[in-house]
């Protein structure tokens, strides 16, 4: 069984704006699989021998939760398919400047979903700012599991001061009890060798989903060969990258016998699948 702990896709009505947006953010660095729409991903997942995965959802606005959670119920409820309730996992968002921040996080665990995904650099804020750290006592009281980007992010390649390696220790010292999942490994991709084995003290886990795995290869193919089995997610972040190739760089590095664990194991115990 492969479960995908990191993808995005789009409804059909926003999908290529979305796409648009998002492709001219990272001035052309990254190349899309598939038009980005939901019906594209679960073709590519069946044809790749993905069985779920979860869809990852970013508030860039506080105005934006309803909508969000009308798609994720809309997932869930089999209102978008068949093909989507069985193997989507809808992760929400919020916005650490929504004024109903801790009702709608309530809201989130109320509808049965199992994750919140953050991203710092889109929505403003820093892990290690204390401002945020009763947002992240809410989820963890709540059991949710966070998905974060963490470290380089091509669509801002001056920012190093929000989500790395640092900044996540200090929010997980803060805040105990989170099941916290740092995506990009860790967020290892620009910062010095051995900066994201920090967190392993701290509980927290790594995805697998390197963008750029030439750019810091040898860090990466450390990490991935060295973390402990079960504190490794794969994720690919599609659709930007091929399952193919994700699924083959992940057991270039790590032995057969930790395949179940990384391909689903861990992301169905986190997920209470």
């Amino acid at each position: 069984m492969i479960i995908d702990f990191h993808a995005h896709a789009f409804p059909d009505a926003v999908a290529p704006r979305a796409m648009a947006g998002l492709i001219r953010a990272t001035r052309g660095t990254l190349t899309s699989i598939g038009d980005g729409t939901f019906t594209n991903f679960l073709d590519q997942m069946e044809h790749d021998g993905v069985d779920r995965a979860c869809v990852l959802q970013i508030a860039t606005k506080p105005t934006q939760f309803d909508v969000l959670l009308r798609t994720a119920r809309a997932i869930r409820s089999g209102e978008m398919g068949e093909r989507a309730r069985r193997m989507l996992v809808p992760f929400m968002s919020v916005h650490p400047e929504d004024p109903h921040l801790m009702e709608h996080l309530d809201e989130v665990a109320e509808a049965g979903i199992r994750g919140i995904k953050l991203h710092p650099y889109y929505q403003n804020f820093r892990l290690d700012d204390p401002k945020v750290w009763p947002m992240f006592r809410r989820i963890a009281e709540l059991g949710l599991v966070v998905e974060c980007h963490a470290g380089y992010d091509v669509g801002y390649p001056d920012r190093f001061d929000a989500c790395g390696p640092k900044e996540i220790a200090a929010l997980l010292r803060n805040v105990k009890g989170l099941a916290f999942v740092a995506a990009h490994l860790g967020g290892c991709a620009g910062y010095a060798p051995h900066a994201t084995d920090e967190l392993l003290d701290l509980g927290a886990y790594v995805d697998t989903s390197a963008l750029f795995c030439n750019w810091y290869r040898d860090e990466e193919m450390r990490l991935v060969h060295s973390w402990p089995t079960e504190r490794i997610l794969f994720a690919t972040d599609f659709p930007w990258t091929v399952y193919a190739e994700a699924i083959r760089w992940v057991k270039e590095f790590r032995d057969e016998r930790d395949w179940e664990a990384v391909f689903s194991g861990n992301a169905r115990r986190l997920l209470g699948i």
